[in-house]
């Protein structure tokens, strides 16, 4: 290795008491003019070779450090390469009802079910896919069957029994039934519209008036309820709260799948019991 690092530049005499020692003396000499012993070989550090060597060096420490560096990052690396490139971010988990939003919601989704009775395997096999997506509603469904499911449903039959009778204008008949479905199922906030609509019919304004109050508490979006308490305005002569509920009626009937809006319209543009108000421009905007 040392003859790459240097190069013949003259001889000198290295003998201690000789006054030429250290000193170049011509190559072509062999021995010392001072104290005629042999010269010996005087070199001197080759500049090329010798910055060769050091980038040589250099490269070899550069590639220790790299190799240290890419071991010490070698960890972090592996961890980000285990999630798949591309992969979407997790979505926000969406918020679950409290328990008692929970069992309000399985109520409503009973009642509507049992409506025109025993529901069918189609709304059944909803019903089960609903539980599976979300506990809390299968833990409020799992209360109600051991509770109030048989009052839910046996209020339901009272309801379509009721509106039987009063198609055949059984009027009394038709407002036990509506009664004993308010017993059986409180909350059922179409049961208390029904049995309003029947005290009308019944002469019995003011339990129909209570009624109409009771089931609009009970909810505030029930067509139904603001439908009958319109007509129970428009015989008391009071148009604006009339209107206002008719309107408040018209403008719930999307959300209402099972309502057929076509009759509905056209109760509103043929019932005698509206006449007073057919001469209101705000009627005629109201029927679109």
């Amino acid at each position: 290795m040392a003859r790459l690092f240097r190069k013949m530049v003259g001889k000198t005499c290295n003998q201690d008491d000789c006054t030429l020692q250290g000193q170049s003396a011509d190559l072509k000499a062999g021995f010392c003019e001072a104290c005629g012993k042999p010269l010996f070989e005087l070199t001197a550090p080759d500049r090329v070779q010798q910055l060769l060597a050091v980038l040589v060096v250099l490269g070899a420490l550069a590639g220790v450090a790299y190799g240290t560096l890419t071991r010490v990052r070698a960890q972090p690396v592996r961890q980000a390469a285990s999630v798949p490139v591309g992969a979407a971010p997790k979505a926000a988990a969406v918020p679950r009802p409290s328990p008692p939003e929970a069992q309000r919601q399985m109520e409503a989704r009973l009642r509507e079910m049992y409506r025109h009775g025993e529901p069918g395997a189609a709304e059944k096999a909803d019903l089960a896919k609903l539980l599976a997506g979300d506990p809390a509603l299968a833990q409020a469904h799992a209360e109600l069957e051991r509770s109030r499911l048989p009052h839910i449903i046996e209020a339901s039959r009272k309801i379509r029994t009721g509106q039987e009778l009063v198609a055949q204008r059984l009027y009394e008949h038709a407002r036990e039934d509506f009664l004993q479905a308010t017993v059986e199922d409180p909350q059922n906030a179409g049961a208390w519209a029904a049995l309003g609509g029947v005290d009308m019919l019944t002469r019995r304004e003011e339990e129909a008036r209570q009624a109409y109050e009771k089931a609009l508490t009970i909810d505030p979006d029930s067509w139904i309820a603001h439908y009958n308490f319109g007509f129970y305005f428009a015989r008391k002569g009071e148009t604006e709260a009339a209107l206002l509920h008719l309107d408040r009626a018209v403008s719930l009937l999307g959300r209402s799948g099972n309502v057929d809006r076509t009759t509905v319209m056209n109760d509103l543009r043929n019932n005698p019991v509206l006449a007073p108000l057919r001469r209101d421009p705000r009627f005629a905007r109201l029927l679109g």
